[in-house]
């Protein structure tokens, strides 16, 4: 049998703790990567880094607030301390923004998720990327989402920040490609978790139906007729962090069953 595909490397993703993160995380750990874990909920990370620790991996936990450049620096250097290298970066953490149609939305809740889901992921990647130049090798996978391709109603913000990730990893893999480093989009249909059912609640709300009716009507936009997996998304990012894609830069790759297929 063949050793795992990540075998003596280092991961860092953001927003480990929970959801896909966590699924990120174990999935990576599971094809020998050595695993940074940041993020802001850092019990969580400790329980999930006895969970890589108990798998034969290493695990670092790292707070980190993508709100803060000072904790993404630190949590740059705490790797490279650790580790000495990171040679897998994935760009997980986001938030969902508010609710609201465009002509009611605060300003500062508009500024906030762009704060976190587009300056934070070019933060992290300021960050974490001088060493995979240096060394000539590398991948980033960025998690957007379809939603920057497809409408959702009075979600202005997140659809706009996800549709400014597209470009951000487009125009980066350019730029890196001459040093050996990949960049690539993960674009996930509406995952199985809380934050989706906070989407459907609102879109209920919005649209005067039942949450269970606005779930079956997502749920069957699809071809596949049923919500993304924590698991399909892990999938995806395991692949692409992998020597399996090193001919893959600059994609954006629908998990979605369907729901988008551009």
């Amino acid at each position: 049998m063949s050793a795992p595909e990540l075998t003596g490397s280092v991961a860092a993703v953001t927003g480990a703790g929970t959801g896909i993160g966590r699924e990120i995380s174990l999935r990576l750990a599971a094809e020998g990567a050595d695993v940074v874990l940041t993020g802001r909920s850092t019990d969580a990370m400790e329980e999930l880094a006895g969970r890589v620790r108990a798998g034969g991996r290493r695990a670092l936990v790292v707070p980190l607030d993508l709100r803060d450049p000072d904790s993404i620096t630190a949590a740059a250097k705490a790797a490279d301390a650790e580790f000495g290298r990171v040679d897998v970066l994935v760009n997980n953490s986001g938030v969902g923004g508010p609710s609201a149609p465009l002509v009611e939305m605060p300003l500062d809740e508009w500024e906030d998720t762009f704060r976190v889901n587009v300056t934070g992921t070019m933060l992290a990647c300021k960050a974490f990327l001088p060493g995979m130049i240096a060394r000539g090798s590398g991948s980033v996978v960025v998690i957007g989402s379809v939603t920057g391709k497809r409408p959702l109603v009075n979600r202005t913000p997140y659809a706009a920040s996800k549709t400014a990730l597209i470009g951000l990893v487009r125009t980066l893999a350019w730029e890196l490609g001459p040093s050996g480093v990949r960049v690539n989009l993960v674009s996930p249909g509406g995952v199985e978790g809380p934050r989706i059912d906070w989407v459907l609640e609102q879109q209920a709300r919005a649209r005067g139906i039942t949450v269970e009716e606005a779930r079956a009507d997502f749920a069957g936009g699809s071809p596949l007729q049923r919500l993304v997996r924590p698991r399909d998304v892990a999938e995806a990012v395991a692949f692409l962090a992998s020597p399996r894609a090193a001919a893959i830069t600059g994609e954006d790759l629908n998990v979605s069953n369907g729901l988008v297929m551009y």
